[in-house]
């Protein structure tokens, strides 16, 4: 049995039960940008405008959370002032890493009493020049390969990698085109919009640009377009994620000036070797009048298990692999984030 937690700009939505129709809200009327799965509980960043972002956690599976005393913010010499947790991950050896905005990776123990910002990333003489994208300046993706080299991926700056555990970063977009910018294949600078690890196969990543569908095999150092002329009605989108074997999902858009399902129709695509092909997946999923978008960090895989959100609010659900789809629930608020834990 699975639970799906979907973060909303009014809430957190708990399914769990019989194909998900019990459902608990939490957190009511504050934006949740993030929900994640470390040191064995469930954490959530609920934010609104007055209050900032928090930090919540649950021992019991989504039933009851307990805010954190400690607010995660930037040390006063940085002059900066958090303006959201976009990723809550485990930290491989122990700890919890948090994705933020504007984008930087902190590092936090189980009980968040010893919290710091990696420097390393922060001091980084790139990030004078990153910019924001149109959800802002956030780093949110981190992909921990072991416990000390890591992958991660902001909007407007790119993917950077790190060998010694944050205390040195390189920019690894090589191979990674954007035709909107001066410099097409510039060094860093790329609108990366999600990154998803293969579970399976060791090294290789997958990458969802804001213009084309990416894959390393050589743990994100270089970058190769799986997207050009292999069946896909786009490039574009937001989200992506991998349930192994070589397997990847993502879920295109119409274009960056008209975000919305193709035709109006929504559809999943699967590529079981590694970008070399792609099929549709709609069984189950609207087929008309399906005008909205599923955001970077609403789209989420455990096992065969695939969840994702739209901005409409409609959550769907697939135990398959994406074969068949069942809708958990419509009309909820702007769904922000989706994860998928195992009972």
């Amino acid at each position: 049995m699975t639970t799906i937690f979907a973060g909303t700009k009014k809430g957190l939505f708990v399914f769990r039960g019989d194909q998900h129709k019990e459902c608990k809200i939490h957190f009511e009327g504050q934006n949740v940008y993030a929900v994640g799965e470390a040191e064995g509980r469930i954490w959530a960043s609920p934010f609104t405008e007055w209050t900032g972002s928090v930090l919540a956690s649950s021992s019991d599976g989504g039933n009851e959370w307990e805010e954190m005393e400690v607010r995660p913010e930037f040390p006063e010499d940085t002059e900066t002032a958090m303006k959201g947790i976009w990723q809550i991950k485990q930290k491989p050896g122990g700890g919890i890493m948090f994705g933020a905005e504007p984008s930087s990776v902190f590092l936090a123990n189980s009980t968040l009493e010893d919290w710091s910002l990696v420097r390393g990333l922060w001091n980084h003489p790139h990030r004078e020049k990153w910019g924001p994208g149109y959800g802002g300046q956030c780093l949110h993706t981190i992909v921990p390969l072991t416990e000390s080299e890591w992958v991660v991926g902001m909007s407007t700056g790119g993917v950077y990698r790190t060998e010694d555990a944050g205390e040195s970063w390189v920019a690894s977009n090589s191979g990674i085109v954007a035709p909107f910018l001066p410099d097409p294949a510039a060094e860093f600078g790329q609108c990366v919009h999600k990154i998803a690890a293969d579970p399976e196969v060791n090294g290789q990543l997958f990458l969802q640009h804001h213009w084309g569908v990416y894959r390393s095999r050589d743990r994100g150092k270089t970058w190769q377009n799986i997207s050009e002329d292999r069946g896909l009605p786009s490039d574009f989108g937001f989200g992506v994620v991998s349930t192994g074997a070589n397997t990847a999902f993502i879920i295109p858009l119409k274009s960056d000036m008209f975000r919305v399902f193709p035709d109006g129709k929504c559809a999943v695509y699967r590529t079981t070797d590694a970008g070399e092909n792609w099929e549709r997946l709609d069984k189950g999923l609207p087929q008309e009048n399906a005008f909205d978008i599923v955001l970077r960090d609403s789209f989420s895989s455990n096992g065969e298990n695939i969840a994702f959100g739209t901005t409409a609010g409609s959550l769907f659900y697939s135990e398959d692999n994406g074969d068949g789809w069942t809708e958990v629930a419509s009309n909820l608020p702007r769904i922000t984030c989706v994860r998928i834990v195992e009972d």
